[in-house]
């Protein structure tokens, strides 16, 4: 009876999977880093699911004794990947994608290193029954070792994170851990795929959330996450808030006289410089067009002017080296917020500064040199 449950159950798993699998062909971007891992993710749970099935069935009629080794084996070697796959969706989820160390790389490496001899070992020496827990016990402590490291990531970046999707990754995560840890303490794998299919369809719904939070042109937040962070803000007004406004100058010259693929680039160019200068302190949202927006939280005066700064300096180092036609150029305006009028009246007047800032910065250029 458990090994007729057993089936249903990693067969019902498969039958989503490969639903999901389909659907994600079809909907999801595969050029994007984090799409490929989801993908390469979700075929390997179901291929891995596919030898259990076979594997089971060939134990249970005791015939294929060379077969069962051999998937059994099989299975010992590709299971940790499942769990360091999920690692590095985890990394890739994040605006500017975490690059694990050389040193951490390596020892998850060896890692995937020794539990391939061992397996292969176990395998060739018959130290265990294919259809005993034994010959996951390897695989799935280095599992939890990546899946613990998953958890890791996302508390080491959290400011990279927004507060709702700090919650709901680290849900996610912590649940996989605990569905992995708990197999291994009851020391039995029924219903190992039907967790591993779970945590697929999870990571779907991170993917959809991420599209959702993100401008699909630069990749920066949009104005979603605006509304969202200023409610919130509104429920704990103690925190210092500062924001800064930016408008690219003469963004439309680009376009007219490059073509729009340039404007594009030109565009995604200017938000990365902004990712590198804020992403650590600050939420850069695109409001639109070529205007950006950036939320710093808990951060002094000072030390935003410090980061404006910053920003100056990284763009006239851009337009040097870059070798283009055209020079990035960008007004800007920022204040902290004092409680002493309503949020969308502080961020009008900051608007209107803004816009000052760039009339006056076109009345020094016009007449003497247009330039773009």
């Amino acid at each position: 009876m458990q090994f007729l449950i057993q089936q249903q159950m990693n067969i019902l798993s498969g039958a989503v999977i490969f639903l999901f699998g389909i659907y994600a062909l079809s909907v999801l971007d595969k050029k994007a880093l984090i799409n490929k891992i989801y993908i390469a993710s979700l075929f390997l749970n179901l291929f891995l699911i596919t030898l259990e099935i076979v594997l089971n069935v060939l134990t249970e009629a005791s015939v294929g004794l060379f077969w069962v080794g051999f998937l059994s084996c099989l299975l010992c070697i590709l299971s940790p990947l499942l769990s360091y796959l999920f690692l590095k969706f985890i990394c890739a989820y994040f605006l500017s994608p975490i690059k694990l160390k050389k040193a951490v790389r390596y020892a998850f490496y060896i890692m995937l290193v020794f539990n391939t001899v061992t397996s292969i070992i176990s395998s060739r020496t018959r130290t265990f029954e294919a259809a005993s827990f034994s010959r996951y016990i390897i695989p799935f402590v280095i599992s939890i070792i990546f899946l613990v490291y998953s958890v890791y990531v996302i508390v080491m970046s959290k400011k990279m994170l927004l507060k709702f999707e700090y919650a709901y990754i680290l849900a996610i995560s912590l649940m996989t851990n605990a569905g992995v840890l708990v197999q291994l303490f009851l020391g039995k794998t029924a219903f190992i795929w039907c967790s591993s299919s779970f945590t697929i369809i999870m990571m779907f719904i991170i993917i959809q959330q991420r599209e959702l939070y993100r401008d699909s042109l630069t990749g920066v937040r949009n104005r979603v996450v605006l509304k969202k962070c200023l409610d919130s803000y509104g429920r704990r007004p103690d925190e210092q808030l500062s924001i800064i406004l930016i408008d690219l100058d003469y963004f439309k010259n680009i376009n007219d006289s490059y073509g729009h693929m340039e404007g594009d680039h030109a565009l995604r160019t200017f938000a990365r410089l902004l990712q590198k200068v804020y992403s650590d302190n600050g939420i850069v949202i695109r409001m639109g067009g070529d205007e950006f927006l950036i939320l710093i939280y808990d951060l002094s005066p000072a030390k935003v002017s410090e980061l404006i700064a910053k920003m100056a300096k990284m763009v006239e180092k851009y337009n040097i080296r870059c070798g283009k036609p055209y020079m990035l150029k960008y007004s800007s305006a920022h204040g902290t917020y004092k409680n002493d009028m309503s949020m969308e009246q502080f961020i009008h007047e900051i608007d209107l500064k803004m816009y000052d800032h760039k009339n006056s910065r076109k009345r020094k250029v016009w007449g003497t040199e247009h330039e773009f």
